[in-house]
C-alpha cells in the first residue's frame, strides 16, 4: 500500500532526470503542442460568428463547438495521465498529438455543423490523453533543482497562449488568408501539429510507471459520470440562465465523486488505483493544488470579463483586444525567469507574494474601469494587465513544482492528471460564477463598465483566498526523498 510516507525507490522521479541530455529539447517540442490547445480552447471563440454564417448553424450548435472540445478533455484528463503511467508516457502524448492533428483536418474540412461538433470532441479527448503527459515527464526527466525553470516555462506557454488567441483567431479570420475563412483557425493545427509529432517521436524521452498499475476500469467510469454531471452544468448553465436541471446535475455530481473517492481509497490498499489517494495526505499536495487551482482559474474568468467589456462596450476589434492583453505575458515573462532564480530561498513566499500582486492588479483594473468610462482605452488597463502578469509570473512556476514536488515516478501521469483536471474544472467554475455574477448585475441595471468592475471584485476575493492558503504551503519545494509524511 502506497503511504504519505513511503521513501520512493530508485524507481522514483529523479531517478534518470540526470542521464536525459534531450530534456529540454523535448520539453519544447511537448510545450508546443501545449500551445495547440491553448489557443484551440479560445480561437473558435473568435470564429465563432464567421462558423454560424457560413455554416447556417444555430447559437445553440455553436455553443455545441465549444462545448463538445471543453466536456472531451475534461473527461480525459485524469485517465490519460494514468494510462500515461501504464502504457509510456511518449506513447500516450504522440497518441494525442496525431489525433489532434487529424481531428484540427477534420474540423478544417467539416462540410456541416454536426461534423464540426464531432471532430472537436475528438480534438478535445486527444487533449485530454495528451496534456498530462507534458507535467509527468518533466516529473519523470528533469532533476528537482531544474523543475522550477520547466515549469515556469510551462506557466509561461499558458500565458502566451491565452494572450495569442484572440490575435491569431483576429489575424486569420480578419484577414481571410487564401480565402480559408474560419477554416484556418484549424489549418494552423497541422504545421504545429506534425513538427511536434515528428520531433516528440526523436527527442521526448520514454518513461512509465515501473509497477506498471492496473487501468481502474470502475474508477474510470465512476470519476466520468461524477465529471461529466459537474462540468456540463458549468459549461452550459450560465448560457441558459441556470435551470434547475444544472443545479440538479451539479448536485448530483457530488455522492458521485464522494463515491469515487471512497472506492480508489480501497482499491489502492488492494490493487492499483486510478487516482492514489495517498497523493492528498501530502501538504505539498493538497495545499498546492488548491492556491494553483484559485490562481489559474480565477485568469480565465477575468479575460472573458474584459474581452466582453472591450468588444461589446468600447468597439475593440478581436485584434485590438489581443493586443492590449499583450501586457500580462509581458509582465509574466519578466517576473517568471526571476521566481525561477529566487526559489531556493524564497520558496512559498513566491505565491504569497504572487497572489497578493495579482489582488492588486485587479484593484487597480476596477479603479482604472470604474474612472475610465466611455472613453476607457487601451492604455488604461495596460498598467493593471502588466502587474497582473508581474504577480502570476511570481507564483506559477512554483505553485506547480510545489503540487509535484512530493509524487514519486509510480504516480507521475495521474498527479499530473488530477493536477490538469482540478485547474480544468476550476477554471469552470470560475468562469460560471464571474460570468453569473456580470450577468447578473447586468441584468440589474448596471451598465458594462459597473458591471465589469462589480464582478471582478469576486477575482479580488479570489485572490485573497490564494494568498490566505499560500501560507499552508511547505516553506520550500524539496525532492520526494526529503519529505516527511506530512510532505
Amino acid at each position: 500500500m502506497a503511504t504519505a510516507d513511503a521513501m520512493p525507490g530508485p524507481e522514483d522521479a529523479g531517478s534518470t532526470a540526470a542521464s536525459d541530455t534531450r530534456r529540454w529539447r523535448g520539453l519544447v517540442v511537448m510545450l508546443l503542442a501545449a500551445f495547440m490547445d491553448i489557443v484551440d480552447t479560445t480561437v473558435v471563440l473568435i470564429a465563432a460568428p464567421a462558423i454560424r454564417a457560413d455554416l447556417g448553424a444555430s447559437y445553440a450548435a455553436i455553443q455545441w463547438v465549444v462545448a463538445a472540445y471543453a466536456l472531451a478533455l475534461g473527461l480525459l484528463l485524469v485517465t490519460g495521465g494514468r494510462l500515461g503511467d501504464i502504457l509510456g508516457r511518449k506513447r500516450l502524448f504522440l497518441a494525442g498529438v496525431a489525433g489532434f492533428t487529424v481531428a484540427s483536418a477534420a474540423c478544417a474540412l467539416a462540410p456541416s455543423i454536426g461534423v464540426l461538433i464531432a471532430a472537436r470532441a475528438v480534438q478535445g479527448a486527444a487533449a485530454g490523453l495528451m496534456l498530462p503527459q507534458i507535467l509527468a515527464t518533466v516529473q519523470v526527466t528533469f532533476p528537482h533543482a531544474e523543475r522550477p525553470k520547466a515549469y515556469g516555462l510551462y506557466g509561461a506557454m499558458n500565458g502566451l497562449g491565452a494572450a495569442a488567441a484572440p490575435i491569431l483567431g483576429g489575424l486569420l479570420v480578419g484577414s481571410n488568408v487564401f480565402g480559408l475563412g474560419w477554416r484556418s483557425v484549424f489549418w494552423i493545427n497541422l504545421p504545429i501539429g506534425l513538427v511536434a509529432l515528428v520531433a516528440g517521436s526523436v527527442l521526448v524521452s520514454e518513461s512509465r510507471s515501473p509497477r506498471r498499475p492496473r487501468l481502474d476500469l470502475p474508477g474510470v467510469a465512476l470519476v466520468s459520470v461524477g465529471l461529466l454531471l459537474l462540468l456540463y452544468p458549468l459549461i452550459q448553465g450560465g448560457e441558459r440562465g441556470w435551470p434547475a436541471w444544472a443545479l440538479l446535475m451539479m448536485a448530483g455530481s457530488l455522492p458521485v465523486l464522494a463515491a469515487f473517492a471512497w472506492y480508489q481509497a480501497r482499491r489502492e490498499r488492494t490493487g492499483s488505483a486510478l487516482v492514489p489517494v495517498s497523493l492528498f495526505r501530502r501538504r505539498s499536495f493538497a495545499a498546492g493544488l488548491l492556491v494553483t487551482v484559485v490562481a489559474f482559474s480565477t485568469i480565465a474568468a477575468i479575460f472573458l470579463v474584459l474581452t466582453v467589456l472591450l468588444q461589446a462596450g468600447h468597439g475593440f476589434s478581436a485584434l485590438q483586444v489581443g493586443l492590449t492583453f499583450i501586457a500580462w505575458p509581458v509582465g509574466l515573462a519578466i517576473t517568471s525567469g526571476l521566481a525561477v532564480r529566487l526559489v531556493a530561498r524564497l520558496g512559498r513566499r513566491l505565491v504569497s507574494a504572487g497572489t497578493l500582486v495579482l489582488a492588486a492588479a485587479m484593484l487597480l483594473t476596477i479603479a482604472v474601469i470604474n474612472m475610465g468610462g466611455e472613453s476607457l482605452g487601451a492604455w488604461q488597463l495596460v498598467p493593471g494587465l502588466a502587474l497582473g502578469g508581474l504577480g502570476f509570473g511570481l507564483l506559477a512556476p512554483i505553485a506547480v513544482d510545489i503540487v509535484l514536488s512530493a509524487v514519486p515516478e509510480r504516480d507521475a501521469g495521474a498527479a499530473s492528471g488530477v493536477t490538469n483536471t482540478a485547474i480544468y474544472v476550476g477554471t469552470a467554475a470560475g468562469v460560471a460564477v464571474l460570468g453569473t455574477v456580470f450577468t447578473t448585475l447586468l441584468r440589474g441595471g448596471r451598465g458594462l463598465d459597473a458591471a465589469a468592475a462589480g464582478s471582478l471584485w469576486f477575482a479580488v476575493g479570489a485572490f485573497a483566498v490564494g494568498l490566505a492558503c499560500s501560507f499552508a504551503l511547505p516553506a520550500h519545494p524539496r525532492a520526494p526523498h526529503d519529505l516527511n509524511p506530512t510532505g
